[in-house]
């Protein structure tokens, strides 16, 4: 009993144990860590030449199959009577004791490798194929090995185990011990190896452990195989996918890892590959065709004709210049019927379901000069030539569709700013308006002619509005109707106010001036607080862009850093995938956050 009691001890507190994934892609590094026990994860410590990474460990009992394990006995006629039983009573310790959902296979070897059972996860199935097992001449150690890591290649476990005992040494192996040991290093498989007593081949079974990462157990006696089997299904249970970024570079030179944690550590390596540059995905139907190539180019060279003669088409004269033309006075007044031709007839801004509307509602009071027919022709022409150009430079045709759309996109954006940047500059003016308008009812003026004085008084980019407020009471419309009009033309809420104002006055009568005066005063009252939120939530809309642009950002980084990194994942169809899920969050967390930090005054 202390025998197999010290036997356990030894093998529940064997050192830390990890072997490299070599095929794992860098600079991803991929490790199998078997941690003793009583160790946590957030213990361990790996470093590169000395220099401390970031490690991630995930418990191999998480995976769908956590450990693929093949227990391989010595069935040869030295094993006969005592020795073969109690080491089938240890596969079974071993088989009872495995982690959940793990699966096994067993093989029992004599002149040659023979299955005994093929995988399952069944305990019960396993322990049932071990009744019949009977010895016969000859011990193929070697070749067993290389049998069971051929057949641990094709199997899902997160971890692929050989547990092998033998109480001999290799005579019938066709195989050397170093083709044992490149066929369990190729399919990342490690070696357990347990020598009964009097077992020769302590050297080349403790190099057959070492070299692929598994560990060594000489027994003294065989009622200590029961505690050692039990021991290493407790070590299986204590293994760790360890993933890091490793941050070398440079082809060819060699990296040592030291993963440490309470007190242990263990030391691997490995040398750093040569990076080959990932190819763009290449065309296939008929964007691989020169007819694809042909067409894209026809496209570019349509859209550049189209800008072309939007740009140097000739202009039609306006109908203001053919009357000046024919007679009209140079100096002195304009007649009405040419300040009704000159002055600007903008439009209300529709809502945002009028997509075209607004558009061209937007271009008129952005002050662009171009129709909105010829900024959507040009942005869309400038777009489908920088897609036509990348996608040359690419190699992949397709791309110039994106051309059109991101040409569209662009000029919306830059429109709906130039147009935003206007209604809040005659937002901020209009309470120095209103004060112009009071002091000159005041001063004994008509409403009229105080609204003139405004015009005169406003700046370039509000005086066209108060002029065409004018200008429609010249005609015959009431003051009231023009500045409803007007109202609907700038879509402003304070100014509705002034409309008011009027229609009451006229109704009613009343100090005007005064009113003026307190609207004027609620605007100035408005704007301070609307001045306050946007310095409370500046922190807010900060964060929002800072969100928004910190993946680019780091992305860009990366891609400056480690450009194969970056090209690797684009190559992969998850990693597009995931970019897309991505880019759709971002949006999307985008847009809660402005709904947060925008608060309506």
């Amino acid at each position: 009993m202390l025998a197999s009691a010290t036997a356990a001890a030894t093998a529940a507190t064997a050192p830390i144990g990890a072997s490299m994934d070599q095929q794992a892609r860098f600079p991803e590094r991929r490790l199998l860590v078997t941690l003793p026990a009583g160790v946590q994860p957030y213990q361990v410590s790996v470093t590169e030449n000395g220099i401390p990474v970031i490690p991630h460990l995930t418990p191999v009992s998480r995976s769908r199959v956590p450990v693929s394990v093949v227990v391989a006995l010595d069935t040869s006629d030295s094993m006969r009577g005592a020795k073969l039983r109690d080491a089938l009573d240890a596969a079974q310790t071993l088989i009872a004791a495995k982690p959940d959902r793990s699966e096994v296979e067993l093989i029992g070897f004599a002149a040659e490798p023979e299955t005994l059972h093929t995988w399952t996860a069944d305990p019960g199935a396993s322990m049932s194929a071990l009744a019949g097992v009977k010895t016969s001449a000859g011990t193929a150690i070697w070749d067993t090995v290389t049998t069971a890591a051929q057949q641990l290649g094709s199997r899902p476990g997160a971890a692929r185990v050989i547990v092998l005992l033998t109480d001999g040494m290799d005579t019938s192996s066709a195989g050397t011990l170093d083709e044992a040991i490149a066929a369990a290093e190729r399919y990342h498989a490690h070696v357990d190896a347990v020598g009964l007593p009097g077992a020769p081949a302590t050297a080349a079974l403790r190099r057959l452990a070492s070299a692929t990462g598994g560990e060594f157990i000489q027994v003294s006696a065989l009622d200590q195989l029961h505690g050692v089997y039990a021991g290493l299904a407790a070590r299986l249970s204590h293994q760790y996918v360890l993933t890091y970024a490793s941050q070398m570079r440079g082809a060819g030179h060699e990296v040592r890892v030291r993963v440490a944690a309470a007190g242990s550590s263990v030391t691997t390596g490995y040398v750093i590959p040569s990076l080959t540059p990932v190819a763009a995905p290449e065309a296939h139907g008929w964007w691989a065709t020169r007819t694809a190539v042909a067409a894209v180019a026809a496209v570019v060279g349509l859209a550049i004709l189209l800008a072309a003669y939007a740009a140097l088409r000739p202009k039609p004269r306006r109908a203001s210049a053919q009357l000046r033309a024919w007679g009209a006075p140079q100096g002195g007044r304009t007649p009405l019927a040419i300040e009704m031709i000159e002055r600007p007839r903008r439009t209300a801004r529709p809502g945002s379901r009028h997509v075209w509307q607004r558009f061209g509602a937007d271009v008129e009071r952005g002050e662009i000069g171009k129709s909105p027919t010829r900024v959507l022709l040009v942005a869309v022409t400038v777009g489908t030539v920088a897609a036509g150009v990348a996608a040359a430079v690419t190699g992949v045709p397709y791309v110039v569709i994106a051309g059109p759309l991101l040409g569209a996109l662009g000029a919306w954006i830059f429109v709906t700013r130039r147009a935003s940047a206007w209604y809040r500059h005659f937002d901020e003016a209009l309470a120095d308006h209103l004060v112009v308008l009071s002091s000159s009812l005041r001063a004994g003026h008509s409403l009229l002619q105080a609204v003139a004085h405004v015009a005169e008084e406003a700046d370039e980019r509000t005086a066209a509005e108060w002029h065409e407020l004018v200008h429609q009471t010249r005609v015959g419309i009431s003051v009231e109707d023009a500045l409803d009009n007007m109202c609907e033309r700038v879509g402003n809420r304070d100014l509705q106010w002034i409309a008011l104002v009027v229609r009451v006055q006229h109704q009613v009568g009343g100090n005007m001036a005064e009113m003026f005066d307190i609207v004027a005063d609620t605007v100035r009252q408005r704007h301070r607080l609307r001045a306050q939120i946007q310095t409370l939530t500046a922190q807010g809309r900060m964060t929002r862009w800072i969100l928004v642009a910190a993946p680019f950002g780091i992305g860009g980084v990366v891609f400056l850093l480690s450009p194969q990194y970056v090209l690797q994942f684009l190559a992969d169809p998850a990693g597009r995938l995931m970019i897309a899920i991505a880019a759709v969050l971002i949006v999307i967390g985008s847009l809660w956050l402005k709904k947060i930090v925008e608060i309506e005054v």
